[in-house]
């Protein structure tokens, strides 16, 4: 539900057209140039390391953690070889009309080329701590356009097709968390800006995801 009729317009000069969108919230989905892109995964393991190659995007993982990840109390002979095959894997679901290496290595530590991906958790994270933190320097015109930024890439919870997983899990109650405070914090904008029947919008938003 969207609490006003038009689109926030935000600075996203960052974002490269020609960068595949990666989509988290309401489910994992991949596109180019607004066009849905198939991955046919070598594995589920390799989809699972995407994933997690997700929640941390931009920073570099040591191949060590992710091991831990993924077979925890795994001897590090079988851990490291298995890694190794799904990594592998992982290269080769990409492997497809439009091939392209997603994966980026540094000694043992490895991480998404961002130059080649935009992701959707990532713009939600920046508008919304840009945006909370305009509020708190009382840039009110600019708090609701990052703001309203953030609620519109905020379309479902983070890859609910992955309930049960512990570092997914832990990422999606994190981003859930901030878009509370999205919410708080764009109600108090449309507060000070007299806007009522957003106020109501939103009141309404909460209650949804406080009984979901």
């Amino acid at each position: 539900m969207n609490p006003r009729p038009s689109c926030a317009i935000v600075d996203k000069g960052f974002a490269n057209p020609e960068q595949i969108s990666i989509k988290t919230f309401g489910g994992l989905g991949l596109s180019y140039l607004n066009f849905p892109m198939t991955i046919l995964w070598e594995s589920q393991k390799a989809r699972i390391l995407f994933c997690y190659l997700l929640i941390s995007y931009d920073q570099w993982l040591h191949r060590d953690k992710l091991i831990d990840m993924l077979w925890p109390g795994c001897d590090p002979v079988s851990g490291a070889k298995n890694f190794k095959t799904t990594l592998s894997r992982l290269r080769k679901s990409f492997m497809g009309p439009r091939s392209i290496n997603p994966i980026m290595t540094l000694g043992e530590a490895i991480r998404l080329d961002f130059n080649i991906f935009s992701l959707d958790s990532s713009q939600f994270k920046g508008y919304a701590q840009t945006g909370i933190k305009m509020l708190a320097r009382g840039d009110i015109s600019g708090a609701r356009r990052y703001l309203e930024a953030a609620q519109d890439e905020y379309s479902g919870e983070f890859l609910p097709e992955e309930p049960f997983d512990h570092h997914i899990c832990a990422e999606r109650a994190e981003l859930e968390r901030l878009h509370e405070s999205v919410l708080t914090s764009l109600q108090k904008v449309y507060q000070l800006e007299g806007n009522n029947d957003a106020v109501e919008a939103i009141s309404f938003l909460k209650a949804v995801h406080t009984t979901s």
